[in-house]
């Protein structure tokens, strides 16, 4: 992880997953803890080189590449953990990720892979958008940036919004031109909140941060095209016909020259397909329809 210092108080922690850290006058909070406890005891190194102590932990979302480190920090500090509420059972209860992405069903081995089941870690305080949490005098803002997961939130302090996984860098975007997503709508509506906001910085979940002004606007604009695409290939793929959802996901695949060989790439590039699917549905443009023994969409 690679400290690059955006304010005086506010250091962005920049790896395969960024973190956060903010200085006040008796510690420091940590934004997002990582994959694992690697990723925590790296964060816990940077913390110290700051001056230390950790003062809180806020997660942002219940994905296990966010709060993989909770429990490290946790033993090795006993802070309090800060986390979204519709996002917090999940946060204490890890298997809850591989659960829902299995349709709800026990998950297969394949899916207890370390990138979608975390070690479980407490949550002490369950964090609404609009609240203003305080720390030895530093306000920090939940934003809802909900769309990327049910719940999701974003940290606004010190002129920078931690974003989560709301928008990602043109670099991992490029890399994943199906944006992972539950409901494709909110999450354009979280886009446009991003846009809102009075900061100066905006970290990502994945990439690097990005200053606000013309920068900021094409990394958003990108964003949007993305989910906007997924969104107009579905639409008009059902005006040809109706289709089931595994008939269409491999054609999303396809069209979008996205490769799903193994079973974690698989079920979250369904759920993303779904929300898409549930977009539509709540705009009146398609309808589901159980014919067969089959799920099918067409369109209305």
């Amino acid at each position: 992880m690679e400290p690059i210092r955006l304010t005086a108080r506010v250091t962005m922690l920049h790896g395969a997953v960024n973190s956060g850290l903010v200085q006040t006058g008796e510690g420091v909070l940590v934004i997002d803890t990582g994959l694992d406890r690697s990723a925590a005891n790296k964060i816990l190194r940077a913390v110290e080189e700051l001056g230390g102590p950790v003062r809180a932990v806020l997660n942002t979302h219940a994905h296990a590449d966010h709060f993989g480190g909770n429990a490290q920090i946790v033993r090795k500090t006993g802070v309090a953990v800060y986390a979204p509420a519709g996002e917090a059972e999940v946060i204490r209860q890890p298997l809850y990720e591989p659960v829902y992405l299995f349709g709800g069903a026990a998950p297969i081995a394949a899916l207890r892979h370390r990138f979608l089941l975390a070690e479980a870690s407490p949550v002490h305080h369950e964090v609404e958008p609009g609240q203003r949490l305080e720390w030895d005098g530093v306000s920090v803002e939940v934003i809802d940036l909900a769309g990327h997961s049910l719940a999701q939130v974003g940290f606004l302090v010190d002129g920078v919004l931690f974003a989560a996984d709301s928008f990602a860098g043109l670099g991992p975007l490029a890399k994943h031109p199906i944006p992972y997503l539950v409901d494709a709508g909110r999450m354009l509506e979280s886009l446009e909140r991003v846009r809102e906001v009075d900061a100066g910085w905006f970290v990502p979940g994945h990439g690097p941060a990005v200053r606000a002004g013309a920068e900021l606007g094409e990394v958003l604009e990108a964003n949007a095209a993305a989910i906007r695409r997924l969104l107009e290939w579905a639409a008009e793929r059902l005006r040809q016909g109706p289709a089931g959802t595994e008939d269409l996901l491999a054609e999303m695949g396809a069209a979008l020259g996205v490769a799903m060989t193994d079973p974690v790439a698989y079920v979250l590039n369904r759920t993303a397909l779904l929300g898409v699917l549930a977009t539509l549905e709540r705009e009146g443009a398609v309808r589901a329809e159980v014919r067969d023994g089959r799920w099918w969409w067409a369109a209305v």
